[in-house]
């Protein structure tokens, strides 16, 4: 995923935060900026945000963890053993910090496995989750903390990463006996999280340096996550430090801004940042819109801070809580496969050569292929129809008849570019080249003796004289009728193509106010990818890393859980009371589809939707649970009020198909659901959601299509909130060995008793 670093940047004065979104700042002078280094590139695993004060990357070309630092991990778990310092450990301090440790306990102050600062972090936590329980709140799906909401809490203080640390206690507790690195990366960044809690927040002058140690955890930590063996043990310590990196990078922005107004900082300044910090807080716990929309009004208040550092604090949540949430990547090697296949077609060819008439038949073998150009802003391919011309003709000049045989080949390419403001071709470019051979001469003077001979002989000799000015005119009329075919075949098709894209997909998104935006469109020579975020006024786009394609992917297709959460805020069902037919004409009316209402809907259902968030998907442990939330249900005589219904589907491949399984019942909540009415209720919901009608991802016509008959679903995941498929061909099947002839045994003799 990739912010859009790339669009065109203005001052921030514009009062709409969607402007202020869309106008991206970036480096500027009088901007404080924490001070940048490079990052080698090379192809390890790919993560959502930069390290704390990195310029941004595109992180599929981001390693997180360089030969200097798995050096200095190495010696570090080498000092464990040890009980020494870690040589040259400067270049990660947080690493050297906890060589230290381990060389303390080696010496014999051992520490214990919590240390005193995590310790009262996790006390302060669990405190203010006995507070929450006692006030009656439901921990397992609000984990509501003070401040909530964007509700003011303390402005001179940190808002408490909840969610973070409760990540980084269960890391802790899953490494421990396990990987002992990782348990005291945990530990000691809870030391170190801990040490920025004590001050006083983003205006203590004592905040940044609290903030530049806590950053050199994440950087120790991806370093860590890509030394593990143990992947699930990895992915997990991956996502924990990229959970922190995401609250330095935004906290270090809004330090760098209380700091620039440590002298006179207005109040309301102070407010709208505790505000910001708190509302992300509650955001990254909940998910809930409410906390996104809170997040985007502080923002807009700090943009109008009399201060150069307001558009870094922009640009920070803005990378790490807006990013991308849907990417679409396409091989060239798929598109070969979609383009039609060779195509033979034979007729009658009459033209004009040198100002002679000439007329035959034509055999022309055509064949399309597509080359994709290196571009970083565009999607930019070019066209390729390559052709062969066998050819007959007969020309005519007064007395003499000139057959001919002749071969030409001739190539187009017709650039065809998709970038933010659309799809757009360039001039078809054509190459030919041909050859004639002389096949018979034929003169009204061939029953005359010596005549005929001489007449032949200079109709060959003026043939030979005039065969390169003929050649050049033929390659010429190839050329011309070449591009004009193309021009006039392909452009329709791609203009046609386009504007179903748009009319299906494109224009409901933007008319369910979910401002869809290309944050990125890129070619390589092998790869076209497009990154599109989908979130409107008001609403967050991707914050956790996304699942990474197989490299050998034709087809990899990613999507986060919020590019479906925003679209179903933005349905208008918060509230309603519809009827279960108005429900999908409803659902198909925003969606521009076709209404068509399942055979086996339940009649007679009548729902009232909740207020907040009626309808909700999370991508998590392998499924897409969906959340149903309605006011009440009414079925005939009988109704219910206040329930919960829980689904989760199951992705599953099946050839080059892709399918969401139900996993299991569908589960319910709610004081709604109690009595002896639960199994009609049951009843209901599961001829809604169906358990033997699966959920395609690919349309059929792409499934069934002929070219993907060696092609096959590698790759069905959800995770981290990303739902992640991918097409691969598939791998060649090893021919079956014949069986082993078998020795012929001596028949055996029957033994009389």
């Amino acid at each position: 995923m990739m912010p859009v670093d790339s669009l065109p940047v203005a001052p921030v004065s514009d009062d709409s935060f969607k402007a202020l979104m869309a106008r991206r700042q970036t480096p500027q002078a009088g901007i404080a900026q924490p001070p940048l280094r490079p990052i080698p590139t090379a192809t390890m695993p790919a993560a959502l945000a930069p390290l704390p004060g990195e310029a941004w990357f595109d992180p599929d070309s981001v390693n997180w963890v360089d030969t200097d630092h798995a050096n200095h991990l190495a010696a570090a778990q080498s000092a464990g053993r040890s009980g020494g310092v870690v040589p040259g450990a400067d270049g990660n301090r947080f690493l050297a910090r906890i060589a230290e440790r381990r060389a303390a306990e080696h010496a014999g102050s051992r520490l214990a496995s919590t240390s005193q600062g995590s310790g009262r972090l996790l006390e302060r936590l669990r405190s203010e989750r006995r507070t929450n329980r006692a006030g009656g709140e439901d921990d397992e799906h609000r984990r509501e903390l003070p401040g909530h909401g964007g509700e003011l809490a303390d402005p001179h203080a940190w808002p408490l990463p909840a969610q973070l640390v409760h990540e980084f206690e269960q890391l802790a507790a899953r490494a421990r006996g396990r990987a002992a690195d990782v348990d005291a990366w945990s530990t000691a960044t809870l030391d170190e999280l801990d040490g920025v809690l004590q001050t006083a927040g983003p205006h203590d002058a004592g905040a940044p340096a609290a903030l530049v140690a806590l950053g050199d955890a994440v950087e120790a930590g991806m370093g860590l996550a890509a030394s593990l063996a143990d992947r699930p043990l990895a992915a997990e310590t991956r996502r924990a430090a990229l959970g922190l990196a995401r609250r330095v990078a935004v906290w270090r922005a809004t330090a760098a801004l209380g700091a620039e107004l440590v002298a006179a900082a207005p109040v309301t300044t102070t407010a709208d940042t505790s505000r910001l910090l708190t509302a992300l807080e509650g955001f990254e716990a909940t998910q809930l819109p409410r906390d996104a929309a809170a997040a985007h009004v502080a923002l807009a208040a700090l943009a109008s801070a009399p201060a150069a550092s307001t558009p870094a604090v922009t640009k920070a949540v803005s990378d790490h809580y807006l990013a991308a949430n849907v990417r679409i990547a396409v091989h060239h090697g798929l598109v070969s496969r979609l383009l039609p296949e060779a195509s033979v077609s034979s007729g009658p060819l009459r033209d004009v050569i040198l100002g002679r008439q000439v007329r035959g038949t034509k055999t022309v073998e055509q064949s399309t292929n597509v080359r994709f150009i290196p571009d970083p802003d565009r999607i930019h391919m070019e066209l390729l129809v390559n052709g062969d011309v066998a050819s007959r003709t007969v020309t005519e000049s007064g007395p003499v008849t000139i057959h001919s045989r002749g071969a030409a080949t001739f190539v187009v390419r017709k650039p065809i570019m998709v970038s933010a403001g659309g799809l757009a071709f360039g001039t078809a470019l054509a190459s030919a080249s041909n050859q004639a051979r002389l096949a018979n001469i034929q003169t009204g003077f061939d029953s005359v003796p010596i005549m005929g001979q001489i007449v032949r002989n200079i109709a060959r000799n003026q043939h030979d004289d005039s065969r390169q000015e003929a050649s050049r005119e033929v390659n010429e009329k190839i050329i011309m009728n070449a591009r004009r075919e193309v021009d006039a075949q392909v452009e329709p098709r791609f203009t046609e193509m386009a504007a179903t894209i748009r009319g299906r997909a494109w224009d409901p998104l933007v008319r369910l106010g979910l401002d869809p935006t290309p944050v990125k469109l890129e070619t390589t020579a092998s790869v076209a990818s497009a990154r599109l975020r989908l979130a409107g006024d008001g609403q967050f786009a991707a914050h956790t890393p996304r699942p990474r394609a197989p490299e050998e992917a034709l087809l990899a297709v990613q999507f986060h859980e919020s590019a479906v959460n925003n679209a179903c805020e933005r349905l208008g069902i918060a509230g309603r009371r519809l009827r279960l037919e108005e429900f999908v004409m409803l659902i198909c009316e925003r969606l521009g589809v076709e209404p068509r209402q399942p055979d086996d809907l339940p009649e007679g259902v009548t729902v009232t939707f909740a207020a907040e968030q009626p309808v909700r998907i999370e991508c998590r442990d392998g499924l897409m649970h969906v959340r149903v939330a309605l006011d009440a249900l009414e079925s005939g005589r009988r109704n219910w009020y206040d329930i919960i219904a829980q689904v989760a589907y199951r992705p599953v491949r099946s050839g080059v198909q892709v399918s969401l399984e139900r996993e299991g019942p569908v589960q319910l909540s709610g004081p709604g659901h109690q009595g002896r009415m639960e199994l009609a209720l049951r009843t209901v919901f599961g001829k809604i959601f169906v358990k033997e009608r699966p959920i395609a991802i690919l349309p059929a016509k792409l499934a069934t299509h002929p070219g993907l008959a060696d092609v096959q679903a590698v790759q069905a995941v959800c995770a981290d909130g990303w739902f992640a498929m991918a097409l691969a061909e598939s791998a060649p099947v090893a021919a079956t060995p014949p069986p082993a002839p078998v020795a012929e045994q001596p028949p055996r003799r029957l033994l009389r008793r």
